[in-house]
């Protein structure tokens, strides 16, 4: 679905229209219910769904890199030049578990002989190696899964499942007709005297439900292979 065409199918379902439900209110909400349905569909699904790698360079002698705002609280791996040559995968540890001092001498003292490991701590990767930080250009590499990125416009005739940039996503197409009615009834809820909702919107965690399990298993040529217990109760 189009930009614009989804403006109208929710002023269609609200009766309203750019006067009375502005696109700017439409934006609003659509941009909180997108990334709603997109934690959804991340925590049922699985499937590294929304995945993306992100690189930043790494900087002498500092420890820890700020996570990008859009990732989704879930990080899947993290990988570091930290010679300035050869990529090493970083597992992940706990301070709590380090517990020792966390000044430069400390850290690497501590892992002089262990494989550099990272702690995540105020939305941020702290790194703890045996050796100091030194500037690698791309020398961090995080594979996270991350919102799709917000709509801006409402007068695009861009695809809305097209991602806007090489560094997000877009929103998924099965989804389109569903954000519109999730609108719908926000906008229907806030009013002083509530508007009734649809047959169709009452149904919307129904079919919202039936449309995240409908992605799933998403690759059709994966082997599964069955097995049974060695003790099958034959032998009573």
């Amino acid at each position: 679905m189009i930009f614009t065409k989804f403006a109208s199918v929710v002023r269609y379902y609200t009766k309203t229209n750019s006067t009375t439900f502005t696109d700017a209110d439409i934006l609003m909400l659509a941009n909180i219910f997108k990334d709603d349905i997109c934690a959804q569909i991340s925590k049922e699904i699985g499937e590294d769904y929304f995945g993306l790698r992100f690189t930043r360079d790494l900087l002498a002698n500092v420890r820890e890199y700020e996570l990008p705002s859009e990732v989704m609280s879930r990080i899947k791996y993290v990988e570091a030049k930290l010679d300035g040559t050869n990529w090493e995968h970083l597992k992940e540890t706990d301070l709590s578990i380090y517990s020792k001092p966390t000044d430069e001498d400390n850290i690497q003292y501590a892992y002089a002989d262990k494989d550099a490991e990272f702690d995540i701590f105020d939305q941020s990767i702290f790194i703890l190696s045996g050796d100091a930080i030194i500037d690698v250009t791309d020398g961090l590499k995080l594979w996270a899964i991350i919102y799709p990125a917000d709509f801006s416009s409402l007068t695009s005739t861009e695809e809305m499942s097209t991602p806007p940039d090489d560094y997000s996503h877009g929103f998924p197409r099965q989804f389109h007709e569903l954000l519109a009615r999730r609108i719908s009834i926000a906008y229907k809820s806030s009013k002083d005297r509530p508007i009734p909702l649809s047959e169709k919107e009452k149904l919307y965690e129904v079919d919202l439900s039936a449309a995240i399990n409908a992605m799933k298993d998403a690759n059709l040529d994966r082997d599964v292979i069955p097995s049974a217990p060695s003790d099958d109760g034959s032998d009573y």
